[in-house]
């Protein structure tokens, strides 16, 4: 299967990332509806579009609509499109959404923000998967995969009485999770580095370094934007920077706050740099731990007690996979 370029740019050497590249690849050549859940900025959107083109229906249109603020009238004309006449303003027809991503995917994002009568009328699309346009009787068949996506715990707002427990059923064959960034340890220097490069190609200049101090802080900061906070993070400092060291007084004020555990946080990133360490070299020899650890300078079972600590999950191999 040829890798997508939005599965590519699924930047991340986690356990919860490599869980949900496993899982794209699993379900996305499905017709399942998936959906998508994680805080704001951490990348549903890039999920959905890897589901996409990793399934049969990768060269057909993706469709994207955040529903979040619709009204109730607002939600049934985009989605589903609307006749000349139907409402106020609408002086010729038009179709939505819905028809866009015909033999496609749809993907509806903030789904968790829906009024009580949008989620009836996206509950009966997903049940019968047939659309009226607003101010039309002909009944139309969509032949479409919707991808889902929320910001929001579904569960408990099914609790609270605020959402649909059908729907939310009818949303999701298979539900993924996206991690938050500050639960990703080592991959925010992983990502920083790949969106310091991108920039310096976009300008045609040379990538900054990321200085001990400048990594330390960024290992620390609880980055409530996600991802995207990142990205702007190191497009303003390939600015400030112009290819030099980055230090700590180049990032952000929110990212200077003093480090109140000096030792930890340089304990912290001693192991974050000697976890990817081993990890370059368990790939560079196809995770054969033998090699490995004679590249590394330690016996196999130190090897295996280094994995143990550091947290780094074993890949599946076959039966010689620690053959010397």
């Amino acid at each position: 299967m040829a890798i997508s370029r939005s599965f590519a740019a699924l930047v991340g050497r986690c356990e919860a990332m490599e869980v949900l590249k496993a899982s794209i690849l699993r379900f996305g050549p499905s017709d399942l509806r998936v959906h998508v859940c994680g805080e704001t900025g951490t990348g549903k959107e890039l999920v959905a579009r890897a589901l996409h083109e990793v399934s049969p229906r990768g060269g057909r249109k993706f469709v994207a609509v955040n529903v979040a603020g619709f009204s109730d009238e607002l939600f049934a004309a985009e989605l589903f499109g609307h006749a000349r006449g139907a409402f106020t303003g609408a002086v010729a027809a038009r179709d939505g959404f819905v028809a866009e991503a015909e033999g496609g995917s749809l993907f509806i994002d903030e789904v968790g923000d829906m009024s009580p009568l949008s989620q009836v009328r996206l509950l009966r699309f997903l049940q019968e998967r047939e659309y009226q346009r607003l101010g039309e009787t002909l009944t139309r068949h969509a032949d479409v995969r919707v991808i889902s996506a929320t910001n929001v715990d579904l569960e408990r707002r099914v609790r609270e009485g605020r959402f649909r427990a059908d729907l939310q059923f009818r949303l999701g064959h298979e539900r993924l999770r996206l991690p938050p960034l500050r639960e990703r340890g080592s991959d925010i220097l992983l990502l920083a580095r790949c969106f310091l490069r991108a920039q310096a190609a976009a300008s045609a200049g040379v990538p900054p370094t990321l200085g001990p101090e400048a990594e330390a802080l960024l290992l620390r900061y609880s980055w409530p934007g996600n991802v995207r906070q990142l990205e702007g993070e190191m497009k303003r400092l390939s600015v400030i920077t112009a290819g030099r060291v980055a230090s700590r007084e180049d990032l952000s004020p929110e990212l200077q706050a003093p480090l109140r555990d000096a030792i930890g946080g340089l304990r912290e990133l001693m192991r974050l740099h000697e976890l990817e360490h081993v990890r370059r070299a368990l790939d560079r020899h196809g995770w054969v731990q033998a090699r490995a650890a004679a590249e590394l300078g330690i016996t196999r079972q130190a090897l295996c007690a280094k994995l143990r600590r550091l947290g780094l999950v074993e890949r599946q191999r076959p039966s010689s996979f620690d053959a010397a």
